[in-house]
């Protein structure tokens, strides 16, 4: 850490104490180098404060940049930096999520990781898990003194994750497949003062911050906004534009889910059809190895009548696991995740969230319905086809450091909604018999649906036109999602200012890509070269993809 610090502390010297003319303006490489080694350290300290004042510096020397003058690679850095620069400033001084979202402090994840593929975590891992432990009391000391008046949903969730984080340190440790026993050993030593410091946490949640979180969970429209415009560099998708597009998808959607009701049940009844599929759902016991088939089905097709579709990367280990304990708050019912990288191998993983000792039997009955066998088709080959695949694919193709840390949400998570429709318009859906093709095509449609009252109960909530009750029955009169899972949706989604598009408006501009790709190629074009394509350039804003794609 302290060779970092210098590192960036020497090319912030070379940058802020050269003479700023015209003649001698920043070299792009290094402006980049110096704001990708920026050390933000924690909120609070010494450090974060630097940060701030380093990303201002940074952010003067690349607007002096003559990107006129620049090749279109480095132009496509260039506006990524800028982006990446404005982005992390208005994080930290503008909407300060260190001040509202106590959750965010439950920072566990290397520890957390230990336990995705038990013994695959090299010595170094674990070691990151042992410093991660030992910050972890200063942190939640200093948490305390940076915490203000989040909203009150939020810091009721900070204490479910309290939950997670106590069961990880007390349970899961202990258990931890380590080589060294002297490892081992200082792991488990390093867990004993975090998990007092958690329950300390607790206790002052619970007494101190909770009475006094009394935010609004609603975000400001141009809050929103600004990451749709600056992050995603959408500048035709502000919020009334998204909300149009979101109504229409909701009353087209509505008539086809009525239609396929009417074929899957004699009542014709839509509310009816979804709760005879929910009531399909096995035992908590029987849906891991359930994902699992679904996967290998899914893996086996697109080797053979699916080919044309996009290449399997031979790189990349998969499967279907449960999710490790700091990960089931933010994935109520399953989500996708990276695993470690093993001998060259990568690893991704679709994770499902098993039903938890503190839930009550009502609550165990509901959350299991989630994993009827139909959303967990369509969300298996969503986690692992769409996000582990484009992870590994990005991991294994981008190479420039830029590109490799830039993260847009729309790209990573549009790609994975992209292909839940795909795979029925190129036929997958065909495969299966009629009756359980009509449920997973009802299925398909709850999933878009959701992204649908994403947006809608997000962007009302936010011009002041729904509630967060109101949004919470949103999904469950619209989607038929349990009311315990629809509430974890609407609390995870208030928590940031993040934009609710990302799926919908994302879909939308592959296809527009995808168009022009097929136009360009006339032809010579190929659905397969087009998504391999695609998925070479990284979790970039479409604006940039269509750059490097076409070199335009």
């Amino acid at each position: 850490m302290a060779r970092m610090i210098a590192s960036v502390l020497a090319i912030a010297l070379l940058l802020f104490t050269a003479p700023a003319t015209a003649q001698t303006p920043p070299r792009l490489e290094v402006v980049i180098a110096a704001a990708l080694s920026v050390n933000e350290g924690e909120p609070g300290t010494p450090a974060f404060a630097e940060a701030i004042r380093l990303y201002h510096g940074l952010l003067d020397e690349a607007q002096r940049i003559d990107r006129a003058q620049l090749n279109l690679d480095d132009q496509v850095d260039h506006d990524l930096l800028i982006a990446h620069l404005r982005t992390r400033l208005f994080e930290m001084e503008t909407i300060r999520l260190h001040e509202v979202n106590p959750a965010s402090v439950f920072a566990l994840g290397q520890t957390n990781q230990l336990f995705l593929r038990p013994g695959a975590i090299a010595d170094s891992g674990v070691r990151q898990a042992v410093a991660e432990l030992q910050r972890l009391p200063a942190a939640l000391a200093r948490a305390r003194t940076i915490l203000k008046t989040p909203a009150r949903t939020w810091t009721e969730n900070a204490l479910y994750q309290a939950y997670y984080a106590r069961l990880l340190l007390r349970d899961y440790v202990p258990r931890a497949d380590v080589d060294s026993p002297a490892l081992k050993a200082e792991l488990v030593a390093a867990a004993g003062p975090a998990l007092a410091a958690v329950d300390d946490f607790e206790r002052w949640l619970k007494t101190d911050l909770l009475p006094r979180s009394t935010r609004s969970p609603a975000w400001k429209p141009a809050e929103i906004e600004f990451y749709q415009t600056v992050q995603e560099q959408l500048d035709d998708q502000d919020t009334d534009r998204m909300l149009a597009i979101a109504a229409a998808e909701e009353r087209q959607l509505t008539t086809e889910m009525q239609d396929l009701a009417r074929q899957i049940h004699p009542s014709g009844d839509l509310r009816t059809a979804w709760e005879v599929m929910k009531a399909e759902a096995p035992p908590w016991p029987h849906v891991i190895p359930m994902a699992q088939r679904y996967v290998d089905m899914m893996s086996a097709w697109l080797k053979g009548p699916g080919a044309h579709i996009v290449t399997i990367p031979d790189y990349i280990d998969y499967g279907a696991r449960e999710s490790p304990p700091m990960a089931r708050r933010i994935l109520s019912f399953g989500g996708a995740t990276g695993g470690p990288t093993v001998a060259g191998r990568q690893s991704g993983y679709y994770i499902l969230t098993p039903l938890e000792d503190r839930l009550t039997p009502a609550e165990k009955a509901s959350r299991i319905k989630a994993y009827n066998p139909y959303w967990t088709h369509v969300i298996s080959y969503h986690e692992w086809l769409g996000h582990n695949v484009q992870i590994a694919a990005r991991n294994q193709n981008v190479t420039r450091p830029m590109r490799r840390a830039y993260r847009s949400a729309y790209f990573s998570q549009s790609w994975s909604f992209y292909l839940e429709r795909l795979m029925e318009e190129e036929g997958y859906y065909k495969t299966l018999p009629y009756m359980e093709e009509l449920k997973t095509k009802m299925a398909r449609r709850q999933m878009r649906m959701w992204r649908v009252q994403r947006i809608l109960t997000k962007l009302k909530m936010a011009k002041g036109e729904m509630t967060f009750d109101q949004a919470v029955q949103a999904y469950v009169d619209k989607i038929g999602m349990e009311p315990t899972n629809a509430f974890i949706e609407v609390q995870r989604d208030s928590q940031s200012p993040s934009s609710p598009g990302r799926e919908i408006i994302g879909e939308l501009e592959i296809i527009k890509l995808r168009e022009e790709y097929k136009r360009r190629m006339g032809a010579h074009y190929s659905m397969k070269h087009f998504h391999d394509t695609l998925l070479t350039w990284g979790d970039l804003p479409f604006k940039q993809i269509r750059r490097l794609m076409f070199r335009d």
